[in-house]
């Protein structure tokens, strides 16, 4: 099994043109802060052979929506990346929590509900703390 990685000046360069829309290459140029356009050619046909972009109408390229497999537990919601398991976590956390305010519960039912819902919970932030600490560095 071959594993892709997106390298780190892709992903910001990917994120970037989400947020921008459909770009040509010197304004691709300009929002990257590139010195010439021919580095910015060359990212934005990286991107469109990683899946993430795909060229439209001669040099227009525009950032693809369904991202590829390699980033498949994110998805794109107004222009941002978020994790899947994001809502799940928040609903399943709000859920938890309300409960045991309302019904105060024995703490066996307190501990079994911690055991549940506290690890997906760390995962997610993991997976978002990482995601941040990859496009920063």
């Amino acid at each position: 099994m071959t594993r892709v990685m997106i390298k780190r000046d892709l992903l910001v360069a990917y994120l970037r043109l989400l947020k921008h829309g459909d770009v040509g290459v010197r304004e691709f140029q300009r929002i990257m802060n590139y010195r010439s356009p021919g580095k910015a050619k060359t990212v934005l046909e990286k991107l469109v052979r990683t899946g993430l972009v795909e060229k439209i109408e001669g040099s227009t390229y525009r950032a693809k929506r369904e991202l590829p497999f390699l980033l498949s537990t994110y998805i794109v919601l107004k222009s941002m990346l978020l994790l899947k398991s994001l809502p799940i976590t928040l609903f399943t956390l709000s859920f938890t929590i309300t409960y045991i305010l309302l019904s105060k519960p024995p703490l066996e039912t307190i501990i079994a509900f911690a055991i549940i819902v506290l690890p997906h919970f760390l995962e997610t932030l993991y997976a978002y703390q990482q995601l941040r600490k990859y496009i920063r560095s």
